[in-house]
């Protein structure tokens, strides 16, 4: 099988990641096919990551403005084609561009014949507007695709497959840990996740600016929760989320509702056996207490060798669960923490192999196996 894979934003956060995720998993799955990548102006960041995916990964690169091409070839990048031909030499194509600029790339790939992935963060309905406004046209499929739920493959992989859909959006980083919270819970029980999530507000690459004190919290739900539930239609989600000046990851404050009193003990070993899930013991077998943030990632880290990225893939959950019993209803109070940068990768390689057709049962095997996805009890009792 062949599948060229095209990626536009290819030096956003998440796409750089799940370029080389990609070429990792396509191998694994004995799927040929070129990676492309879209340029815009040769900024020395985006020369840099260039350059070390053309090492890495053998990309071929597109420029989206003419004028650009004689820049990238005097700095010494072979240049392809242009913005015409990187569609056209693409099958699927991953749109990773700042909110609200998705909408000319998805028409172009749409025209192309194109397989249309997007990130989280992407409004399908203001992009089926700017689509009807250009006078595409929208088939019933498509239609169905621009409003059908979220693509989360670990849960709802093999009812997109039998859609055979012709565009897909992927759940964010932040969704992406309440579903597979939720993906882990559900057996229990659970009936609705509510809390609060400290949403970063910055990035390792970034000075965050603000006082250590200001944190902006939501006055309502945010989308997070609410698009986790196109996902488990059976589970309630009411999830504010604050914005927190720190750059370590995103961290769950949520409590999880079950009907019945299932113990904290029970959760553990969900969350153990749930695929991309690892369960951080508070205080491991040497009494060493694993209770900050930065700590647990530096350790956590630490102590894997990632095929091509190193960034976790992982939820991480602290077994530091606090259980309530109200009536007939159990609430357990949890600590989890989503890795921004790195979380959604999984998913976005699943929905190139949704492209593919690949089979339900061959997919997150081969995805957690070329990755080093892991699940289970961190650091001893974990399997990919």
């Amino acid at each position: 099988m062949k599948k060229n894979a095209g990626f536009v934003g290819f030096d956003g956060t998440e796409n750089k990641r799940t370029i080389f995720a990609t070429y990792a998993v396509k191998n694994a799955a004995g799927i040929g096919g070129e990676l492309n990548v879209l340029l815009r102006k040769p900024h020395a960041r985006a020369q840099s990551m260039l350059q070390k995916m053309i090492r890495l990964c053998g990309v071929k690169a597109y420029v989206s403005e003419k004028d650009d091409q004689a820049k990238w070839e005097k700095l010494g990048f072979q240049i392809e084609g242009g913005y015409d031909q990187f569609f056209g030499a693409s099958d699927f194509v991953m749109v990773g561009t700042p909110g609200d600029e998705e909408a000319p790339y998805v028409k172009s790939a749409l025209e192309s014949g194109c397989f249309v992935s997007l990130m989280g963060g992407a409004h399908r309905d203001e992009i089926q507007e700017e689509l009807e406004k250009e006078k595409v046209a929208l088939s019933d499929g498509l239609k169905a695709d621009l409003s059908r739920e979220f693509f989360f493959g670990l849960e709802n992989y093999e009812l997109f497959l039998k859609s055979q859909p012709q565009l897909v959006q992927c759940t964010s980083c932040n969704t992406t840990g309440l579903s597979r919270l939720a993906l882990a819970a559900r057996p229990l029980g659970l009936c609705a996740v509510l809390g609060n999530i400290d949403r970063r507000h910055g990035d390792p690459h970034t000075v965050v600016r603000a006082s250590p004190s200001a944190i902006q919290f939501g006055q309502r739900a945010g989308h997070q929760g609410t698009d986790a539930g196109t996902v488990f239609e059976d589970v309630n989600f009411s999830i504010r989320a604050s914005k927190v000046p720190t750059t370590v990851p995103h961290t769950n404050f949520l409590n999880l509702v079950f009907k019945g009193h299932p113990k904290p003990s029970d959760l553990v070993e969900q969350l153990a056996k749930t695929r991309e899930v690892v369960v951080i013991p508070y205080k491991d077998d040497g009494g060493k207490k694993h209770e900050w943030t930065s700590e647990i990632l530096e350790a956590f880290l630490s102590g894997f060798e990632r095929p091509v990225c190193p960034e976790i893939f992982e939820l991480l959950v602290s077994d530091a669960i606090i259980p309530f019993e109200l009536g007939d209803y159990t609430i357990m109070q949890t600590v989890s923490m989503v890795e921004q940068m790195s979380i959604a990768v999984p998913n976005h390689v699943e929905s190139y192999l949704l492209s593919c057709g690949i089979p339900a049962d061959q997919v997150h095997s081969t995805v957690d196996g070329a990755l080093g996805a892991v699940h289970g009890i961190w650091p001893s009792q974990l399997s990919c």
